[in-house]
């Protein structure tokens, strides 16, 4: 009869006692860490809750007919395209001129990476009088500030702060928006090149460039530059029919990118990026993205309340704006993977938004009470410099002071605090509708 040493069989029983546990603590970890959760509303399944199914969370307060679900399976999982869609097709009108038949179309755009001691003075000079002069057996400009530009003599004027091709009437007068913080370098690298891309497909144009100037120390609100911005150009006699919401950082390299909006949906034309001196070639973004260029009307940009206002630091405004999309039943259209195709400048990242996810998760509950229809209250133009190249506008971020120190999670909170005001009146509107319905 075989001996029983009971010391042996208790360390495997105490191993697969505590295997679990650990198991259980490491899945806990980890669902946490990914717990980054995003709303989406569920009203395309009406008929799967009523009264009696409602599921409530209560420590979350998620609204019924809401699904939490995680954002990084949301956001690489879902495309923002358009399933069935063409471009609009013009036909050719002498009254109403749409790139596609510009005699300049030239395909890949040559862009200039000008020297560091470039000025806006030697653009602006560049465009109204060394181009100008320029004779036609020239093909190579060397100039104090840039090396080989073969840039060409398109016949423009200027007037009342537009560009307008000589001879022809544009189809669309486009107004392109350029939102910067401590980016002087690519702001002009930005410009030397735009202005001769939108001459290419023969633009009717203006360029903005929209600074957050003050306070200082303020981490970059993308948000509330675009949403200052389109609310001053809606002021304007400018009669600005497209906006084009454009990076600083990016530069087109096909001109059959066409730089025009379409008729009923916003497009995106950030396909595919490069970055300078980067050996890996064009990286495609994950299809939820719609950030970098982002080309719709007035009416389009209001039915979603352009961007919100209370995102700070890099990262999350995009995906919010997305959010928003699809909250108003809107997709993007886009340009062919050929031709949306762009050159990114090198640039330091920003300060992460440690706040994007909490922001994220509750965009669509929020949409009407925070973004371009809120804006006038919290910012302010403190300075306008209207040259031939650009209208230059600086913004002070904070004119309601609503933010006492610099934007970080600090000071968040009172962001946070006029969201929950915020999502707690929506959340009682849905329920009060929900209960009427019901009755």
């Amino acid at each position: 009869m075989h001996k029983i040493y009971w010391h042996r069989l208790l360390l495997p029983s105490l191993i697969l006692t505590i295997l679990p546990l650990v198991f259980l603590v490491f899945t806990t970890k980890c669902q946490t860490k990914q717990g980054n959760t995003i709303l989406v509303p569920d009203d395309q399944q009406k008929n799967f809750f009523d009264s009696s199914q409602t599921v409530s969370i209560q420590s979350f307060s998620v609204p019924s007919r809401y699904l939490v679900i995680p954002y990084q399976e949301f956001v690489t999982r879902t495309s923002m395209a358009c399933r069935a869609f063409k471009l609009d097709n013009p036909g050719k009108h002498v009254t109403k001129f749409h790139p596609k038949y510009s005699k300049y179309l030239r395909g890949r755009f040559p862009y200039v990476l000008p020297y560091t001691n470039i000025t806006y003075d030697n653009i602006e000079n560049f465009y109204t009088k060394i181009l100008v002069n320029k004779k036609k057996d020239t093909k190579i400009i060397k100039t104090s500030f840039a090396n080989n530009i073969t840039f060409e003599n398109i016949p423009y004027i200027f007037q009342d702060g537009m560009w307008y091709p000589v001879g022809i009437k544009s189809i669309q007068r486009t107004a392109i928006l350029v939102p910067l913080q401590d980016r002087e370098y690519n702001a002009k690298t930005f410009l030397l090149n735009m202005h001769a891309f939108a001459r290419r497909q023969q633009l009717t144009y203006t360029i903005i460039l929209i600074e957050q100037a003050s306070p200082l120390g303020y981490r970059f609100n993308k948000g509330r530059l675009y949403n200052t911005a389109i609310n001053y150009l809606e002021k304007q006699s400018l009669n600005i029919t497209c906006l084009v919401l454009h990076d600083v950082d990016l530069i087109p390299e096909d001109d059959g990118n066409f730089y025009t909006c379409e008729t009923k949906y916003p497009k995106h034309t950030t396909s595919r990026v490069r970055q300078l001196n980067s050996k890996r070639g064009y990286q495609r973004y994950y299809e939820f993205l719609i950030g970098g260029v982002l080309l719709l009307t007035f009416d389009m940009y209001k039915t979603f309340n352009g961007f919100s206002n209370l995102y700070w630091g890099w990262g999350g405004e995009d995906d919010d704006l997305a959010l928003r999309l699809i909250q108003r039943r809107m997709c993007v259209v886009r340009p062919t993977y050929e031709l949306a195709i762009y050159i990114g400048l090198p640039h330091p990242r920003g300060l992460r938004n440690n706040a994007r996810f909490s922001l994220l998760t509750w965009t669509t509950l929020r949409l009407d009470t925070d973004g371009y229809a809120q804006i006038e209250s919290l910012t302010r133009i403190i300075n306008i410099r209207q040259t031939l190249i650009a209208t230059h506008l600086k913004l002070d971020v904070n004119a309601d002071r609503s933010l006492n120190v610099g934007a970080s999670m600090s000071n968040i909170s009172s962001s946070l605090n006029i969201i929950n005001g915020n999502v707690t009146s929506t959340i009682k509107t849905i329920r009060r509708t929900t209960t009427i319905k019901e009755s």
